[in-house]
């Protein structure tokens, strides 16, 4: 479907911690309260470097998925192949492994609850009150992994308003269509409910395309692709109930089910690269993949054994928060969770060129509880709590033999199958105090111990005739080669702290402030049965954390600026990378200098300004390379740019009984490396991406429509790319994209 607008203005980028009051009258920004610190607070007063869009702002821009955010925040990058598998990349801290037992440093949490599944993030974003991005540890308030930081989504709550709600429409390019809706209200004096819900459908921007013949060789065939990928077929729904049991004690019960079907992925461009002295891909033309278009691909619909590719996911969540508040401002919370995950992606890796299928299954589960008393007095504020977190994981995954095999591995058809088993159990006690030294001094210290249990399983099995075995012959059992001094290898007991100290100076309008966090993050496996039992397990990885930042704001409020400066000194930290084509991650120490500013202005009435910058210079030490035995030194974080430059320029007027509005945003980024290694092949250039939209809203705020374009110069950014030695594929972002959403509110 094609839509033309004479007129092409813009959605899509905002990099502010700041709110904009979109559909008001009103020019003066306002602040964003958000829960930084476990209690609502300004964003401004929060001694932590956080961006926060409300959800009115991401409405306005446009975000519809999880993985949009990350075109709005400093210092955050994306690395993801499908909807099924998302990984937040903050400062350069990332966590590049696909596998699915594997945790991410940069934490997800929806509603106070973290996500321990990076299968379970991306996901459909609607009837959101925020999202909040922590850089740097959270360990303390937050626990569980988040050494890079975190990404809070936190979803709009019954309110005590009468009958309200919304309802969003959406037409794009790309045979793309979108609904979303709430409604609720008040359903007595102290009960209260809401219910939302999104589907959405595409046929994918990655279109079918060909590989001419005779690319491959003298006497290859023609390579055409038979359907469109990275697409969506998807719907969700959500329901909130808020019970006054009491005059000082609510319940919150929050329960969600999402379902992805047959979702159009698993293909990818293809390039074709000769090897460097450590086994890792040349130099590419980026610009120019066999398909002749980084948008276009070549490869099969058909995966493993036959069977289609694509995404199926079916998740449900359910949890229950509980808030009391006792005399003198003491309050106790209670936040329990059960999320349940069943996922299936099948694709074809070898982008059509060579038979190198692959799927991967996943039943995931997670319950956990925290318990948290706090005390909010004007001079002294603490909190105390408990957490625990129990996974369950079993997953399948299956590669082709002949790709593995390079054709002599059995019968066509025949695949290679992996199967593991996560058992989980994490659990810890956590404490942070404040004290006002005086009125502008106040000092800051948390601690908290976390306690990991786990055991791993993984058997490696032949199927349908590879290897010309008997089906299900067990090449590897990590039961079995763990013995003697490896004895250990399937069982991980550890415990550590992490910890922090901070002193604000706060005068007027201006936040100083100076803090030190150390953060940690638990060791895993990577399964796989060509990895070197030694090598099969790595190690925890501890990082300290030293951070100067400023808050403030002037010309009458019209102005605020937010900046940190960050130094990050690494022990042990877990990299990712190829080894003879079997991912693998090792440890290794590393550092990071950087930091981001944040500028919002509005000059006049009519204008909102937007601007932000983020900086990071980073080295790991030693990288496994592609060649066993070879390293890499001295090597960049994984999609972490030099710097990159956000903004977003909005005009606004009053016309027709309402409000125009035209804005322009977009970010430039400087070239990165998209894997730890470094590759020639895995480089993105420099490249910028805009964005515009003209929005119309009525006077009364119940209607409005808006015209937009992302990606206005067609840009080609890379946001996955895996070098499996002189053969890489890759993911790119959406090209040129226009659309036009309505909406409706009461």
């Amino acid at each position: 479907m094609k839509i033309n607008f004479t007129k092409k203005t813009l959605l899509c980028l905002s990099i502010s911690s700041i709110l904009y009051s979109g559909l008001a009258q009103a020019t003066a920004l306002e602040v964003i309260e958000v829960t930084a610190q476990k209690r609502s607070q300004s964003i401004q007063a929060v001694g932590v470097s956080v961006t926060a869009l409300s959800g009115d702002q991401m409405d306005a821009l446009g975000l519809d998925s999880t993985q949009e955010i990350t075109q709005q925040i400093p210092g955050l990058q994306i690395q993801s192949f499908s909807p099924a598998f998302t990984v937040f990349n903050l400062r350069g801290i990332s966590q590049n492994n696909f596998t699915d037992n594997l945790e991410a440093p940069v934490a997800a949490y929806f509603d106070d609850v973290y996500v321990g599944s990076m299968n379970a993030i991306g996901g459909q974003m609607y009837d959101l009150e925020r999202t909040e991005v922590l850089r740097g540890p959270q360990g303390t308030l937050f626990g569980r992994n988040a050494t890079g930081g975190l990404i809070h989504f936190v979803t709009k709550k019954a309110s005590d308003e009468d009958f309200n709600g919304y309802m969003s429409t959406e037409i794009s390019e790309f045979g793309s269509y979108s609904v979303d809706g709430a409604v609720g209200g008040a359903l007595s004096d102290s009960v209260r409910g809401r219910i939302a819900g999104r589907w959405e459908t595409s046929d994918g921007y990655l279109q079918a395309g060909s590989i001419p013949a005779g690319t491959l060789g003298p006497n290859s065939p023609e390579i055409n692709a038979v359907s469109d990928s990275m697409g969506a077929d998807a719907y969700s729904l959500r329901g909130n109930l808020q019970i006054d049991a009491t005059n000082d004690t609510t319940i919150s019960l929050t329960a969600s089910y999402s379902k992805d079907n047959d979702v159009p992925v698993g293909a990818y461009v293809v390039y074709l690269t000769g090897l460097d002295e450590n086994g890792l891909g040349g130099e590419i033309d980026a610009s120019n993949p066999l398909t002749g278009d980084v948008f276009k691909h070549a490869g099969s619909d058909k995966s493993v054994a036959g069977i289609d590719t694509g995404l199926d996911r079916e998740m449900t969540s359910v949890t229950a928060t509980i808030d009391t508040i006792f005399s003198n401002d003491l309050e106790l919370s209670s936040i329990t969770n059960w999320l349940d995950m069943d996922k299936s992606n099948r694709e074809d890796s070898g982008g059509g060129v060579v038979p190198f299928a692959f799927y991967t299954d996943a039943q995931y589960q997670q319950v956990s509880q925290e318990l948290r008393l706090s005390d909010t007095n004007d001079d002294f504020r603490w909190q105390l709590g408990m957490y625990f977190l129990k996974i369950d994981l079993e997953a399948q995954s299956a590669t082709d033999s002949n790709a593995v095999t390079n054709g002599n591995g059995g019968p066509a058809g025949a695949y290679f199958e992996g199967a593991s088993k996560l058992n989980s159990t994490n659990w810890s006690i956590f404490g942070q105090a404040e004290y006002d030294l005086n009125d502008s001094l106040t000092v800051i210290a948390g601690y908290r111990w976390s306690e990991d249990d786990k055991d791993f399983e993984f058997v490696n099995r032949a199927r349908a005739g590879a290897l010309n075995l008997p089906d299900g012959t067990v090449l590897f059992d990590l039961d079995n080669e763990a013995v003697g001094e490896y004895a250990g290898v399937p069982e991980i007991d550890y415990g550590d702290y992490a910890a922090r100290l901070q002193l604000n100076w706060q005068l007027d309008d201006t936040l100083v402030f100076l803090s030190y966090n150390r953060g940690i993050k638990g060791g895993n496996w990577s399964p796989n049965s060509n990895v070197k039992i030694e090598n099969f397990k790595h190690k925890a990885e501890t990082l300290h954390s030293y951070e100067l930042g400023i808050k403030t704001s002037f010309w009458d409020d019209d102005a605020r600026l937010n900046a940190t400066a960050f130094y990050y000194d690494y022990e042990d930290y877990q990299t990712f990378s190829l080894v003879s084509f079997v991912p693998q991650i090792s440890n290794s120490d590393a550092t990071s200098i950087g930091g981001e500013i944040e500028l919002t202005l509005t000059p006049t009435d009519n204008w909102d300004i937007l601007l932000g910058l983020s900086v990071i210079d980073s080295e790991v030490d030693e990288v496994l390379g592609a060649i066993p035995g070879s390293i890499v030194e001295g090597a960049e974080f994984p999609n972490a740019p030099r710097y990159s430059a956000n903004y977003l320029f909005r005009y606004y007027w009053e016309a027709l009984e309402g409000e125009f509005s035209v804005q322009l945003d977009g970010v430039y980024n400087d070239k990165q490396y998209i894997e730890g290694h470094n590759s020639a092949s895995s480089l993105q250039e420099a490249y910028g991406r805009a964005n515009a939209s003209i929005n119309y809203n009525a006077k009364e705020g119940d209607w409005g429509v808006r015209l937009w374009i992302k990606n206005i110069t067609n840009a080609e950014n890379a946001v996955y790319s895996l070098d499996v030695g002189g053969f890489v594929v890759r993911q790119y972002e959406s090209p040129r994209w226009v659309g036009i959403t309505a909406s409706y509110n009461w």
